[in-house]
């Protein structure tokens, strides 16, 4: 074991609630109890997969001010127990009613799939209890769900499964759908790296909060990645400090130097040109919930 894994590892042990919960991220999969937060349909009749996708980023504009502040982050306890964890859980009914299939560009599947993981992930912090990080329990991405039309998918699933189109899990190495599984259908046709600067895990070192459009994609996704690369890249005189995401998901991102320059902010390229000899280092991991 490396020195690199110990320190994964003790980034997320130290978070940990329980001996049972670490017990649980030592058994297989097929083990694990899944949460599906949105278990029961929303009343009357069922919506259209586009209505349902409004609905979803709708949910930002609730939110904002009194939930969401400018930089991102989230207040759990103004959202929990309150009228806006209401409309988060109608929201979250509503996906019942999608058919994913019918979002037929890869426009509309990205923006769906990043706005339904990022409300999950938020969902999944006041439902499942998370006071401080989601590493609380070390399964919450394994095991925390919605259903979407006729599928669960839980939170690796959307990620690894639909977006990153059946690519292994950067922990495990192995790809979350066997094949023939049905939600292999739902994928967009081409990877996307810059989702990886617009998920959000419920923690410090995870992007801000984000909500996306089909229409509107390509310019949020550019912004969404050149602020995070200028919150998180740090150029020095011999090294470069970048987060961890890029040694986890290494083959998304290919030559890792050309996607730096490609979406870095223009100030942050110049630092960048500077420093091609620079050795690369990443910074640790931040499991702190993402918090007010």
């Amino acid at each position: 074991m490396g020195w690199r894994t110990v320190v994964d590892a003790y980034d997320v042990l130290r978070h940990v609630r329980s001996p049972l919960e670490l017990l649980k991220a030592a058994l297989p999969g097929r083990w694990l109890r899944v949460h599906v937060l949105n278990a029961q349909p929303a009343a009357g009749p069922a919506p259209a997969a586009t209505e349902v996708a409004v609905a979803l980023r709708r949910l930002k504009n609730r939110l904002s001010g009194e939930a969401l502040d400018a930089a991102g982050r989230v207040d759990y306890a103004a959202l929990a127990g309150g009228e806006h964890e209401q409309a988060l859980r109608a929201a979250a009914a509503q996906l019942h009613a999608v058919e994913p299939s019918a979002l037929s560009s890869d426009e509309e599947r990205i923006a769906f799939w990043l706005n339904t993981y990022n409300v999950l992930a938020i969902h999944g912090v006041i439902a499942r209890g998370i006071t401080r990080s989601v590493m609380q329990i070390p399964t919450f991405f394994a095991t925390t769900a919605y259903r979407v039309g006729p599928h669960v998918f839980t939170l690796d699933q959307i990620e690894n499964g639909v977006l990153r189109r059946n690519a292994g899990h950067p922990a495990s190495g192995r790809a979350p759908f066997a094949p023939g599984d049905p939600r292999l259908a739902y994928a967009p046709r081409r990877l996307e790296p810059r989702i990886h600067m617009a998920l959000v895990c419920a923690s410090a070192s995870c992007p801000p909060v984000a909500f996306f459009t089909p229409e509107g994609l390509e310019d949020e996704l550019s912004r969404a990645t050149a602020g995070y690369l200028q919150a998180e890249v740090r150029v020095g005189a011999a090294e470069l400090e970048l987060p961890l995401v890029f040694r986890y998901y290494p083959e998304d991102f290919g030559d890792l130097r050309a996607f730096l320059l490609e979406h870095a902010p223009p100030a942050l390229r110049d630092e960048l040109r500077g420093a091609s000899d620079a050795r690369v280092l990443f910074r640790r991991y931040d499991w702190s919930l993402n918090h007010v």
